[in-house]
């Protein structure tokens, strides 16, 4: 009896040292590609239109109030007006507003159902914004 017990006692020992060891090659492994100033450089969504056959991408520096924006070319396709957004604006109330150089609130969206972000003005085309990372 005393065999099997330390039997039992030596597989779970070598057992839990694999695990162990694993855990230390993938869970602590520094990523080079990792930026190191924080989980996430950038966000990223996907901007669609309803009744629109044009996707485009949206990129701001995640960060409480104003941050830059940048969108694709093809953004402007979707909505003309997105051609002078340049911030991401977001507001103590949950929007999301997208603001030209001039100050000017172009594109306004709320928190969506589904969607990240949906839009509030105008309300033609309706705008959703999908979270990327």
């Amino acid at each position: 009896m005393k065999l099997v017990v330390s039997g039992a006692l030596v597989l779970a020992l070598v057992g839990s040292f694999g695990y162990f060891s694993d855990q230390g090659a993938t869970g602590n492994a520094l990523d080079p590609d990792r930026d190191e100033t924080g989980p996430a450089a950038t966000s990223e969504f996907t901007l669609t239109g309803i009744g629109v056959n044009e996707v485009c991408r949206v990129r701001h520096a995640p960060g409480e109030g104003s941050t830059q924006l940048d969108l694709d070319r093809s953004c402007a396709r979707i909505l003309p007006r997105l051609a002078d957004a340049r911030i991401w604006e977001e507001r103590p109330d949950g929007t999301v507003v997208f603001v030209s150089a001039a100050g000017e609130a172009l594109v306004e969206f709320y928190p969506g159902d589904g969607a990240a972000y949906e839009s509030l003005r105008p309300r033609t085309p309706l705008l959703s914004l999908y979270r990327e990372n």
